[in-house]
């Protein structure tokens, strides 16, 4: 009898030495798996995102520069009158394929300060209306950030322009700058506010 329960006692003991060596060894190669995931998935996923947004602001920036001025004025509906303009002064050709140009282009606002019957007579005078066009027109490509105050820049038409700025406003003429360098394929575009005059 004794020896029936030394046996079982000593057969218990070996079961649970078993058992607990079995447990340790499932257990452990558990948090190996685990931490695989954890560390794979995020990897994965982390740098894809953001690569795409930088190739979808690449390809933006590339289009809107690569349109020549005419096609970024055409674009502007600020701009209509003065495509207009250009239009009939037989000008688009050179917007289009010329440059690098800096353009100073009188919104509609500025040409509807001009008198109505000066504007028609203009519109129907392609050589005149081409030369007050030139006036706003600069060889290069000027940024207003190299505008600098008291500069004279030489324009299409022949004639001298003349550049202030104070602080933060950029005068050309009697016109001011309402709105700085739009970017062209071939220059760039600064909207002023007043039709300019030799």
């Amino acid at each position: 009898m004794k020896r029936s329960v030394r046996l079982l006692s000593l057969l218990a003991a070996i079961l649970l030495l078993l058992a607990a060596c079995s447990t340790a060894e499932e257990a452990e190669p558990a948090p190996e798996g685990g931490g695989e995931d954890v560390i794979t998935e995020p990897a994965l996923e982390e740098p894809t995102e953001p690569a795409a947004d930088t190739d979808a602001d690449t390809d933006a920036d590339a289009d809107a520069s690569a349109q020549s001025i005419l096609e970024v004025a055409q674009d502007n509906p600020q701009l209509s009158q003065l495509v207009q303009a250009i239009e009939a002064a037989g000008l688009t050709d050179a917007l289009e394929q010329a440059g690098p140009l800096t353009v100073f282009a009188p919104n509609d606002e500025a040409f509807a300060k001009l008198d109505q019957s000066d504007l028609t007579a203009l519109l129907t005078d392609p050589a005149s209306l081409g030369d007050r066009l030139q006036y706003h027109v600069v060889e290069g490509s000027l940024p207003s950030s190299e505008l600098t105050d008291g500069e004279a820049l030489t324009t299409a038409e022949g004639s001298e322009l003349m550049v202030s700025v104070d602080g933060s406003t950029i005068m050309v003429g009697d016109a001011e700058v309402v709105q700085a360098d739009i970017q062209a394929g071939n220059g760039v575009i600064h909207v002023i506010d007043t039709v300019l005059e030799p």
